[in-house]
């Protein structure tokens, strides 16, 4: 277990505030499922204001991230990270997460970043408990054909994807694992979807006078993530 606190502040974006006012697609499907108030969380790639958030959404859990590095985190953030475990783009440092102990476990847009395939996301399957779940989102087939925008909307936008899921594919090294598939498929969210509408047309019209798209409020609208979420069987 490592920290990366001494690493310098980050500003906190506009993106944040949504987040905490708009619960994402990942939290609502959780909430379904579990109950109580002191939930054990491990979110993988907990970069993006991820602690902050969660536990706005989940408060009163005991929240674990692991990472290869510090990525948009404020201090606030890493204040409310409760264990920290450093990661190696080898796939080294899982080891040192203990198996069995988390309700919920996050890997959101991570897989693709990953050049192996089952070894490493098989090591964080054990790593939840049973009746727990698990939540993985990833760039869609569709993001091949999406227009290149600033951010990532097309899925070689980003040079570190190295690796496009699929979600039957990714369904079935859960149900290879012992985890029921409870919801699989294109992510939508009503109100994120209503607000990529409304700048749809600036965004296009940005592109045209300026040569430059931002995917900002785009992903939903334009179908640019899948996921799987799935469940822990009991025995």
């Amino acid at each position: 277990m490592a920290s990366l606190r001494q690493a310098p502040s980050e500003t906190r974006l506009p993106r944040l505030r949504i987040a905490t006012q708009i619960c994402p697609t990942k939290f609502l499907l959780a909430r379904r499922v579990l109950t109580g108030r002191n939930l054990r969380i491990l979110d993988i790639g907990c970069g993006n204001f991820s602690p902050s958030i969660t536990k706005h959404w989940f408060p009163g859990c005991h929240y674990s991230g692991a990472d290869i590095q510090r990525y948009k985190n404020t201090d606030e953030d890493m204040a409310a990270i409760d264990d920290f475990y450093l990661l190696g783009i080898d796939g080294s440092g899982y080891d040192a997460i203990p198996d069995s102990s988390y309700d919920f476990i996050l890997l959101h847009h991570v897989i693709e970043h990953m050049p192996d395939r089952d070894p490493i996301p098989v090591k964080i399957l054990s790593k939840l408990k049973p009746g727990g779940v698990i939540w993985i989102a990833f760039p869609s087939l569709k993001s091949l054909s999406l227009p290149s925008a600033e951010g990532s909307l097309q899925f070689c936008d980003d040079p570190t994807h190295v690796y496009l899921p699929d979600v039957r594919e990714v369904s079935n090294l859960l149900l290879r694992n012992g985890v029921k598939v409870l919801h699989a498929g294109r992510t939508k969210d009503f109100i994120r979807s209503v607000i990529g509408a409304a700048i749809l047309p600036v965004a296009f019209l940005r592109r045209t006078l300026t040569g430059n798209l931002s995917c900002k409020g785009l992903w939903y609208i334009l179908g640019f993530e899948d996921h799987v979420f799935g469940q822990r069987r009991a025995s």
